[in-house]
């Protein structure tokens, strides 16, 4: 993997992940674990089906620890692609 798939960037874009999670309530706890994470900013979540949320942060924050807060809660967080090109 690279640099760019393994980890959020600071910045506007973020990183988006799919979710299993469809109750509301999951939602605020996975929000509320992930702003755990230093470097944390903002937690998006978006009423399409399959679930999705963007993770913004304020420095790099490897997709790993996204993915740990959602198995703590025993779903998943998988990164979407394509990611955003860089120019």
């Amino acid at each position: 993997m690279t640099f760019i798939n393994d980890n959020i960037i600071p910045g506007n874009h973020g990183k988006t992940f799919r979710t299993n999670i469809e109750d509301p309530s999951d939602k605020a706890k996975l929000e509320a674990l992930i702003l755990q994470i230093d470097g944390v900013t903002k937690v998006i979540f978006k009423d399409d089906y399959p679930t999705e949320f963007t993770v913004h942060t304020n420095k790099v924050v490897t997709v790993n620890e996204i993915q740990e807060k959602a198995s703590q809660l025993e779903f998943h967080a998988i990164a979407k692609g394509p990611f955003f090109p860089l120019f």
